[in-house]
């Protein structure tokens, strides 16, 4: 697991992709556009970040970009996991292999998109965007400044 940090109040997203260097230009990327990164390589590190947090009801981060087929736990099992966890972050599903089956059953499990791979990095930077809050702790973020 990797963290690409900056202080609050940058949204936060944690990363879980099998492929190391896709997980590195993702988390590279997601870094320079204005995100605190965390990185994960399976479902199951996904899962054992997201469990149970402090303070019940907290949400750590702010969104959760995921690969649908990895190690361990896959994207969908991580979602199925965590289908009534209260205040869980927004999830966004990307897949080499989607079909209109997988990005249902991804939506009814409460993903926000599933993306096909390969894809474009600065339309995902713009939906990422488009779903984050605009303010983290009370105070607009950064990326909502401008």
């Amino acid at each position: 697991m990797k963290e690409i940090n900056r202080t609050a109040p940058y949204p936060k997203i944690l990363l879980a992709e099998d492929d190391s260097d896709l997980r590195e230009l993702l988390a590279f990327s997601l870094f320079r556009a204005g995100f605190s990164v965390t990185t994960c390589s399976n479902g199951l590190e996904l899962l054992e970040r997201l469990e149970p947090t402090p303070t019940p009801g907290e949400k750590i981060y702010d969104l959760v970009l995921t690969d649908l087929r990895m190690p361990a736990l896959t994207g969908l099992e991580v979602l199925e996991t965590l289908h009534d966890l209260p205040r869980r972050p927004l999830f966004i599903c990307m897949t080499a292999f989607g079909d209109s089956a997988t990005h249902a059953r991804a939506r009814k499990l409460g993903a926000s998109f599933t993306i096909d791979k390969p894809f474009d990095i600065d339309r995902l930077i713009s939906l990422i965007d488009s779903l984050c809050p605009k303010e983290v702790n009370g105070a607009p973020h950064p990326r909502s400044a401008s």
